[in-house]
């Protein structure tokens, strides 16, 4: 019975450290950095690279710029992670730059992902509010 006690309450414990869906704020974190490594990523690739696998690149940069940018919907409002959300909101203009200019120039310029990548930092540690712990 004790052994079966102890099962439930190890269970129970390890479901709520990790079980629950992630914050918005924390997802849309995520997909601001996987948009950046996809253009770092290029820079290996910038040149020898086909214009069809830069468009696909760029798409699924797109992709991620929207999902983080449904995720920070209000986000800027909240007071616990207004700041660490505007961060990620110039982050996501950077790489949506970064798209636009792609698509415009047939080139990735890379000098700009560094802006990105120090934008969700500063976002990471709170942009001067309360870090986000995710």
């Amino acid at each position: 019975m004790r052994l079966c006690l102890g099962l439930i309450v190890v269970v129970a414990g390890l479901a709520a450290c990790g079980g629950g869906a992630q914050r918005p704020i924390c997802s849309a974190q995520d997909a601001l950095r996987a948009a950046v490594r996809t253009v770092d990523a290029m820079r290996s690739t910038d040149g020898a690279g086909s214009s069809e696998e830069l468009d696909r690149q760029m798409d699924e940069v797109e992709r991620l710029l929207r999902v983080a940018r449904s995720n920070l919907a209000g986000g800027d409002l909240d007071p616990n992670t207004g700041a660490a959300a505007r961060a990620m909101l110039e982050a996501a203009n950077y790489l949506q730059f970064i798209v636009d200019d792609s698509r415009a120039t047939g080139t990735v310029d890379f000098a700009l992902t560094q802006f990105a990548a120090r934008e969700l930092n500063r976002a990471g540690a709170g942009a001067g509010g309360v870090p986000l712990n995710c």
